[in-house]
Protein backbone atom coordinates (compact mmCIF):
# COMPACT_ATOMS: atom_id res chain seq x y z
CA UNK A 1 0.00 0.00 0.00
CA UNK A 2 1.59 3.21 -1.08
CA UNK A 3 2.09 5.78 2.11
CA UNK A 4 0.29 8.88 1.51
CA UNK A 5 2.98 12.13 1.13
CA UNK A 6 2.75 14.84 3.29
CA UNK A 7 1.51 17.83 1.41
CA UNK A 8 2.86 21.25 2.48
CA UNK A 9 2.20 24.83 1.34
CA UNK A 10 4.69 27.62 1.81
CA UNK A 11 3.77 31.44 1.84
CA UNK A 12 5.55 34.42 1.47
CA UNK A 13 4.84 37.65 1.15
CA UNK A 14 7.52 37.79 -2.31
CA UNK A 15 7.76 40.43 -5.17
CA UNK A 16 10.33 38.18 -7.19
CA UNK A 17 12.47 41.19 -7.74
CA UNK A 18 13.59 42.17 -4.23
CA UNK A 19 16.92 40.24 -3.22
CA UNK A 20 15.53 39.26 0.35
CA UNK A 21 11.67 38.05 -0.52
CA UNK A 22 13.67 36.25 -4.07
CA UNK A 23 15.11 33.89 -1.28
CA UNK A 24 12.58 32.74 0.99
CA UNK A 25 10.56 30.46 -1.10
CA UNK A 26 13.25 28.89 -2.52
CA UNK A 27 15.49 28.80 0.75
CA UNK A 28 12.70 27.65 2.85
CA UNK A 29 11.55 24.78 0.47
CA UNK A 30 14.98 23.63 0.12
CA UNK A 31 15.40 23.81 3.92
CA UNK A 32 12.34 21.66 3.98
CA UNK A 33 13.06 18.89 1.52
CA UNK A 34 16.66 18.06 3.44
CA UNK A 35 14.71 17.34 5.98
CA UNK A 36 11.29 15.69 4.36
CA UNK A 37 12.30 14.30 0.86
CA UNK A 38 9.32 12.85 -0.37
CA UNK A 39 6.48 15.59 1.28
CA UNK A 40 5.05 17.62 -1.82
CA UNK A 41 6.07 21.22 -1.31
CA UNK A 42 4.08 23.76 -3.42
CA UNK A 43 4.97 27.84 -2.70
CA UNK A 44 2.33 30.67 -2.84
CA UNK A 45 3.05 34.05 -2.71
CA UNK A 46 1.10 37.36 -2.52
CA UNK A 47 1.93 37.65 -6.59
CA UNK A 48 2.27 34.81 -8.95
CA UNK A 49 6.20 34.80 -9.48
CA UNK A 50 8.23 33.31 -12.10
CA UNK A 51 11.79 33.14 -11.19
CA UNK A 52 15.17 31.42 -12.17
CA UNK A 53 14.78 29.68 -8.69
CA UNK A 54 11.02 28.67 -8.63
CA UNK A 55 7.81 29.36 -9.45
CA UNK A 56 5.04 30.19 -7.41
CA UNK A 57 1.00 30.64 -7.21
CA UNK A 58 -0.69 33.29 -6.53
CA UNK A 59 -2.42 33.11 -2.73
CA UNK A 60 -5.64 32.10 -2.80
CA UNK A 61 -7.52 30.75 0.53
CA UNK A 62 -9.26 27.63 -1.40
CA UNK A 63 -6.28 26.30 -2.64
CA UNK A 64 -5.24 25.62 0.34
CA UNK A 65 -7.85 23.12 1.99
CA UNK A 66 -6.62 19.64 1.27
CA UNK A 67 -2.84 20.59 2.89
CA UNK A 68 -1.50 18.81 6.05
CA UNK A 69 0.50 22.03 6.59
CA UNK A 70 0.59 25.65 5.94
CA UNK A 71 3.44 27.21 7.01
CA UNK A 72 4.46 31.43 6.47
CA UNK A 73 8.20 31.82 6.03
CA UNK A 74 10.24 34.54 6.52
CA UNK A 75 10.47 38.45 5.69
CA UNK A 76 8.39 40.89 7.97
CA UNK A 77 5.18 39.43 6.30
CA UNK A 78 2.75 40.44 9.66
CA UNK A 79 1.28 43.48 8.77
CA UNK A 80 -2.09 45.34 8.03
CA UNK A 81 -0.19 47.82 6.11
CA UNK A 82 -2.61 47.05 2.47
CA UNK A 83 -3.40 50.55 1.48
CA UNK A 84 -1.36 52.86 3.29
CA UNK A 85 2.01 50.97 1.24
CA UNK A 86 1.50 47.47 -0.18
CA UNK A 87 -0.75 48.07 -2.40
CA UNK A 88 1.67 50.37 -3.99
CA UNK A 89 4.43 47.85 -3.77
CA UNK A 90 2.42 44.52 -5.25
CA UNK A 91 0.07 46.65 -7.87
CA UNK A 92 -0.67 43.18 -9.28
CA UNK A 93 -1.70 41.72 -6.89
CA UNK A 94 -5.46 41.98 -8.10
CA UNK A 95 -8.54 40.98 -5.30
CA UNK A 96 -8.12 40.67 -2.06
CA UNK A 97 -5.30 41.96 1.04
CA UNK A 98 -1.72 41.59 0.74
CA UNK A 99 -1.89 41.25 4.07
CA UNK A 100 -4.11 38.15 3.39
CA UNK A 101 -1.17 35.58 3.38
CA UNK A 102 -0.90 36.05 6.85
CA UNK A 103 -3.76 36.19 8.42
CA UNK A 104 -6.82 34.91 5.77
CA UNK A 105 -5.89 31.17 6.30
CA UNK A 106 -5.86 31.12 10.26
CA UNK A 107 -8.91 29.97 10.57
CA UNK A 108 -8.71 27.13 7.92
CA UNK A 109 -8.90 23.51 9.62
CA UNK A 110 -5.56 21.88 8.77
CA UNK A 111 -3.62 19.58 10.82
CA UNK A 112 -0.55 22.40 11.14
CA UNK A 113 -0.07 25.39 10.93
CA UNK A 114 3.08 27.79 11.56
CA UNK A 115 4.90 30.93 10.82
CA UNK A 116 8.93 30.75 10.77
CA UNK A 117 10.97 33.12 11.76
CA UNK A 118 8.57 35.97 11.13
CA UNK A 119 9.17 39.39 11.21
CA UNK A 120 6.08 41.72 12.57
CA UNK A 121 5.56 45.47 11.71
CA UNK A 122 4.98 48.21 14.08
CA UNK A 123 1.30 48.88 13.15
CA UNK A 124 -0.07 45.29 14.39
CA UNK A 125 0.04 46.94 17.87
CA UNK A 126 -2.62 48.57 16.99
CA UNK A 127 -4.52 45.65 15.80
CA UNK A 128 -3.94 43.58 19.04
CA UNK A 129 -6.95 41.22 18.36
CA UNK A 130 -5.66 39.70 15.09
CA UNK A 131 -2.10 39.41 16.63
CA UNK A 132 -3.91 37.27 19.44
CA UNK A 133 -6.09 35.32 16.40
CA UNK A 134 -2.77 34.22 15.22
CA UNK A 135 -0.82 33.63 18.52
CA UNK A 136 -4.22 31.05 19.34
CA UNK A 137 -4.08 29.33 16.02
CA UNK A 138 -0.93 28.14 15.21
CA UNK A 139 0.80 25.28 16.02
CA UNK A 140 4.01 26.44 15.32
CA UNK A 141 4.96 30.66 16.09
CA UNK A 142 8.76 31.68 15.78
CA UNK A 143 9.44 35.10 14.82
CA UNK A 144 13.06 36.93 13.92
CA UNK A 145 13.81 39.19 16.37
CA UNK A 146 12.95 40.66 20.44
CA UNK A 147 11.27 43.37 19.12
CA UNK A 148 8.56 41.21 17.02
CA UNK A 149 7.98 39.28 19.97
CA UNK A 150 7.36 42.49 21.94
CA UNK A 151 4.77 43.35 19.44
CA UNK A 152 3.05 40.52 19.33
CA UNK A 153 2.75 40.12 23.08
CA UNK A 154 1.43 43.48 23.57
CA UNK A 155 3.45 44.55 26.33
CA UNK A 156 7.31 45.27 26.79
CA UNK A 157 7.34 43.27 29.86
CA UNK A 158 5.21 40.19 28.86
CA UNK A 159 7.29 37.06 27.99
CA UNK A 160 5.27 34.10 26.02
CA UNK A 161 7.10 30.63 25.46
CA UNK A 162 4.72 30.21 22.82
CA UNK A 163 6.91 32.83 20.72
CA UNK A 164 10.01 31.28 19.53
CA UNK A 165 12.55 33.26 18.51
CA UNK A 166 15.02 31.93 15.58
CA UNK A 167 17.23 33.73 13.58
CA UNK A 168 16.35 35.34 10.17
CA UNK A 169 16.70 33.17 7.30
CA UNK A 170 19.32 34.80 6.14
CA UNK A 171 22.07 33.51 8.28
CA UNK A 172 22.29 30.64 5.93
CA UNK A 173 22.06 32.72 2.72
CA UNK A 174 25.52 31.68 2.13
CA UNK A 175 25.08 28.28 1.86
CA UNK A 176 23.31 28.44 -0.93
CA UNK A 177 25.20 31.73 -2.85
CA UNK A 178 28.59 29.29 -2.29
CA UNK A 179 26.59 26.44 -3.86
CA UNK A 180 25.92 28.63 -6.97
CA UNK A 181 29.33 30.19 -7.32
CA UNK A 182 30.89 26.79 -7.48
CA UNK A 183 28.22 25.81 -9.86
CA UNK A 184 29.60 28.88 -12.16
CA UNK A 185 26.14 30.95 -11.76
CA UNK A 186 26.19 34.18 -12.17
CA UNK A 187 28.24 36.27 -14.92
CA UNK A 188 28.68 40.21 -13.91
CA UNK A 189 32.86 40.41 -13.07
CA UNK A 190 33.54 41.08 -9.78
CA UNK A 191 35.88 44.18 -8.94
CA UNK A 192 39.72 43.30 -9.05
CA UNK A 193 40.43 45.15 -5.33
CA UNK A 194 38.73 45.55 -2.41
CA UNK A 195 35.62 46.91 -2.39
CA UNK A 196 32.65 47.88 -0.27
CA UNK A 197 28.70 47.30 -0.98
CA UNK A 198 26.71 50.72 -0.47
CA UNK A 199 23.39 50.91 -0.95
CA UNK A 200 20.33 53.42 0.12
CA UNK A 201 16.55 53.80 -0.52
CA UNK A 202 13.70 55.68 0.74
CA UNK A 203 16.01 59.17 0.34
CA UNK A 204 15.18 61.77 -2.42
CA UNK A 205 16.54 64.61 -0.64
CA UNK A 206 19.46 66.47 -2.71
CA UNK A 207 21.20 67.28 0.07
CA UNK A 208 21.19 64.04 2.13
CA UNK A 209 22.33 62.22 -1.37
CA UNK A 210 24.97 65.56 -1.99
CA UNK A 211 26.55 64.87 1.57
CA UNK A 212 26.50 60.49 1.16
CA UNK A 213 28.20 60.99 -2.31
CA UNK A 214 30.93 63.14 -0.04
CA UNK A 215 31.52 60.97 2.62
CA UNK A 216 31.91 57.80 0.12
CA UNK A 217 34.00 59.66 -2.37
CA UNK A 218 36.28 60.75 1.04
CA UNK A 219 36.61 57.20 1.88
CA UNK A 220 37.10 55.76 -0.84
CA UNK A 221 40.34 58.33 -1.60
CA UNK A 222 41.38 57.67 1.66
CA UNK A 223 41.52 53.67 2.11
CA UNK A 224 41.67 52.60 -1.86
CA UNK A 225 38.48 50.23 -0.95
CA UNK A 226 36.19 50.61 -4.07
CA UNK A 227 32.73 51.67 -3.26
CA UNK A 228 30.30 49.79 -4.99
CA UNK A 229 27.26 50.82 -5.12
CA UNK A 230 24.47 47.62 -5.70
CA UNK A 231 20.78 47.68 -6.41
CA UNK A 232 19.00 45.71 -4.00
CA UNK A 233 16.19 47.00 -3.25
CA UNK A 234 13.52 46.50 -6.08
CA UNK A 235 9.86 46.10 -6.79
CA UNK A 236 7.37 45.72 -9.33
CA UNK A 237 6.05 49.38 -8.07
CA UNK A 238 4.61 51.49 -10.60
CA UNK A 239 5.66 54.52 -8.63
CA UNK A 240 8.37 56.45 -10.81
CA UNK A 241 10.50 57.58 -7.86
CA UNK A 242 9.39 54.46 -5.24
CA UNK A 243 11.19 54.90 -2.28
CA UNK A 244 11.60 51.05 -2.47
CA UNK A 245 13.53 50.94 -5.80
CA UNK A 246 16.85 51.72 -4.89
CA UNK A 247 18.38 52.45 -8.12
CA UNK A 248 17.15 56.01 -8.71
CA UNK A 249 19.58 57.59 -5.38
CA UNK A 250 22.32 55.38 -6.65
CA UNK A 251 22.42 56.79 -9.68
CA UNK A 252 22.13 60.49 -8.08
CA UNK A 253 25.17 59.75 -5.75
CA UNK A 254 27.51 58.21 -8.80
CA UNK A 255 26.30 62.10 -10.60
CA UNK A 256 27.30 63.77 -7.64
CA UNK A 257 30.74 61.53 -7.30
CA UNK A 258 31.15 62.57 -11.19
CA UNK A 259 31.54 58.91 -11.87
CA UNK A 260 33.77 58.12 -8.97
CA UNK A 261 31.66 54.89 -7.74
CA UNK A 262 31.02 51.57 -9.73
CA UNK A 263 27.55 51.72 -10.01
CA UNK A 264 26.23 48.14 -11.10
CA UNK A 265 23.48 47.93 -13.27
CA UNK A 266 19.57 47.76 -11.94
CA UNK A 267 17.87 44.30 -11.65
CA UNK A 268 21.09 41.89 -11.24
CA UNK A 269 19.93 38.24 -10.61
CA UNK A 270 19.59 36.69 -7.76
CA UNK A 271 23.39 34.84 -8.51
CA UNK A 272 24.88 38.25 -9.35
CA UNK A 273 23.67 39.76 -6.45
CA UNK A 274 25.07 37.14 -3.80
CA UNK A 275 28.75 36.57 -5.38
CA UNK A 276 28.93 40.24 -4.89
CA UNK A 277 27.70 40.65 -1.33
CA UNK A 278 29.85 37.51 -0.28
CA UNK A 279 33.35 38.87 -1.73
CA UNK A 280 32.90 42.77 -0.51
CA UNK A 281 35.27 44.04 2.34
CA UNK A 282 31.78 45.25 3.98
CA UNK A 283 28.24 46.41 3.36
CA UNK A 284 26.58 49.26 4.61
CA UNK A 285 22.75 50.77 3.44
CA UNK A 286 19.52 50.15 4.04
CA UNK A 287 18.69 46.82 2.87
CA UNK A 288 18.51 44.38 5.86
CA UNK A 289 19.41 41.54 3.69
CA UNK A 290 22.14 43.13 2.07
CA UNK A 291 23.76 43.65 5.41
CA UNK A 292 22.92 39.76 6.79
CA UNK A 293 24.66 38.26 3.76
CA UNK A 294 27.65 40.16 4.62
CA UNK A 295 27.39 38.78 7.97
CA UNK A 296 26.77 35.63 7.27
CA UNK A 297 30.01 35.19 5.60
CA UNK A 298 31.20 37.26 8.93
CA UNK A 299 32.14 40.09 7.56
CA UNK A 300 31.36 43.37 9.07
CA UNK A 301 27.57 45.35 8.05
CA UNK A 302 25.93 48.45 8.72
CA UNK A 303 22.46 49.95 8.01
CA UNK A 304 21.68 53.15 7.66
CA UNK A 305 18.06 54.20 7.72
CA UNK A 306 15.94 57.26 9.00
CA UNK A 307 13.43 55.85 10.33
CA UNK A 308 13.60 52.99 13.65
CA UNK A 309 12.86 49.91 11.61
CA UNK A 310 12.56 47.39 14.33
CA UNK A 311 14.18 44.17 11.96
CA UNK A 312 17.29 46.53 12.01
CA UNK A 313 17.38 46.95 15.61
CA UNK A 314 16.92 43.23 15.93
CA UNK A 315 19.74 42.42 13.77
CA UNK A 316 21.95 44.65 15.31
CA UNK A 317 20.88 44.45 18.88
CA UNK A 318 21.00 40.92 19.20
CA UNK A 319 24.86 41.05 18.10
CA UNK A 320 25.36 43.65 20.63
CA UNK A 321 26.34 46.04 17.78
CA UNK A 322 23.56 48.09 17.70
CA UNK A 323 25.99 51.03 16.65
CA UNK A 324 26.07 49.50 13.46
CA UNK A 325 22.25 50.54 13.02
CA UNK A 326 22.39 54.77 12.52
CA UNK A 327 19.45 56.77 11.67
CA UNK A 328 21.24 60.46 10.91
CA UNK A 329 23.24 60.43 7.93
CA UNK A 330 25.67 62.75 9.61
CA UNK A 331 26.62 59.64 11.35
CA UNK A 332 28.06 58.11 7.95
CA UNK A 333 31.82 58.87 8.04
CA UNK A 334 32.48 57.57 10.89
CA UNK A 335 30.45 54.44 10.37
CA UNK A 336 32.13 53.69 7.25
CA UNK A 337 35.65 53.72 8.74
CA UNK A 338 34.45 51.61 11.64
CA UNK A 339 32.86 49.31 9.51
CA UNK A 340 36.36 49.32 7.54
CA UNK A 341 38.47 48.83 10.79
CA UNK A 342 36.82 45.78 11.52
CA UNK A 343 37.00 44.27 8.60
CA UNK A 344 40.96 44.22 9.09
CA UNK A 345 40.51 42.84 12.59
CA UNK A 346 40.99 39.44 12.77
CA UNK A 347 39.96 38.82 15.90
CA UNK A 348 36.56 40.51 15.19
CA UNK A 349 36.89 38.45 11.96
CA UNK A 350 37.17 35.02 14.01
CA UNK A 351 34.64 36.01 16.60
CA UNK A 352 32.00 36.92 14.01
CA UNK A 353 32.22 33.81 11.87
CA UNK A 354 31.83 31.94 15.47
CA UNK A 355 28.36 34.14 15.68
CA UNK A 356 27.40 33.54 12.32
CA UNK A 357 28.27 29.75 12.78
CA UNK A 358 25.88 29.44 15.72
CA UNK A 359 22.86 31.29 13.56
CA UNK A 360 23.18 28.81 11.18
CA UNK A 361 23.21 25.80 14.14
CA UNK A 362 20.22 27.70 15.81
CA UNK A 363 18.20 27.71 12.27
CA UNK A 364 18.88 24.40 11.92
CA UNK A 365 17.68 23.29 14.99
CA UNK A 366 14.06 25.57 14.87
CA UNK A 367 13.65 23.51 11.13
CA UNK A 368 14.51 20.44 12.72
CA UNK A 369 12.23 20.69 15.45
CA UNK A 370 9.14 22.23 13.47
CA UNK A 371 9.54 19.26 10.77
CA UNK A 372 9.19 16.84 13.75
CA UNK A 373 5.79 19.08 14.83
CA UNK A 374 4.11 18.90 11.40
CA UNK A 375 4.97 15.46 11.13
CA UNK A 376 3.91 14.13 14.50
CA UNK A 377 7.30 13.15 15.50
CA UNK A 378 7.45 15.55 18.14
CA UNK A 379 8.56 13.18 21.33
Amino acid sequence: MKTKRTKIAVLSLADINNYGDMFFPYLFREELKKRLPDAEIRLYTNVACHSVLYDTQKYDRELLGDYDAIILAGGETIHLWDEERWSNLYPDAGDGNISDIAFDWLTLDRPFKAYFSVGVHPNMQGHRQEALCAMNRLNYLSVRGELSKKILEGAIISHSNEIRIVPDLGWIFNQYIDRWEQEGKGKTALPQTPYMIFEMFYEFDENTLQFAAGALARFQEATAVRVVLLPIVQTKSTQALSSWNDYYPLSRLQEYAEGAFLLMPDQLDIFDLGRLLKHAKFYLGGSMHGAVTCLAYGKPAGNVLTWTAPKLQDVHGMRMRADCFITHWGRLPKLLDALNAEAEDEKAARYAAKYADYMRYRLSVEIELLCRQLTGNDK
